[in-house]
């Protein structure tokens, strides 16, 4: 009987570790999620604008409208998990949203998918590691419905940048 007891006061105080454990996975996801769409949605703005490359021009309108999409979802998910997020940059990516705004017109473009590819390997893995891992509920959902989109566009921005 005393075995069974302290099992459950080992159980009772455990639990709440484990809850705050996946509280902490929501937020750092959400987080970064938010993060990495908004510097996407920034950079396509910057591409948009100032870039010369037909389809650089043309990926950067696509993430604008996807990315756009994809904020709409995270940003329900995320209050519908108890989580909120920033709606800025962090210092990292506004640094990067900053060198593309000052970039060299003639080498933009070359810059905007480079950064593309980079930042598109990074949300891919962030994205698959949650929908594998990340604790069950509407941010989980959401990853798992935004894989294939993320998928898409970093085997498209790949493609772009090797011609």
């Amino acid at each position: 009987m005393k075995r069974l007891a302290l099992s459950l006061v080992v159980c009772l105080i455990t639990l709440p570790v484990r809850a705050g454990d996946g509280e902490g996975a929501k937020q750092d996801f959400a987080q970064k999620a938010a993060v990495s769409n908004i510097f996407e949605i920034e950079a396509a703005k910057i591409e948009i604008s100032q870039g010369r490359a037909v389809a650089a021009k043309q990926f950067a309108q696509d993430m604008l409208r996807d990315h756009g999409r994809a904020a709409g979802l995270l940003s329900a998910a995320a209050r519908n998990d108890g989580v909120t997020v920033s709606q800025s940059l962090d210092a990292q990516h506004q640094q990067k949203i900053d060198a593309h705004k000052n970039s060299d017109p003639a080498n933009l473009d070359q810059a905007y998918l480079s950064t593309q590819v980079t930042a598109h390997q990074q949300a891919y893995e962030l994205f698959v590691a949650y929908a594998k891992e990340g604790p069950d509920g509407p941010l989980k959902n959401a990853a798992v419905k935004m894989l294939p989109d993320l998928h898409m566009h970093l085997t498209r921005v790949q493609g772009i940048s090797n011609k």
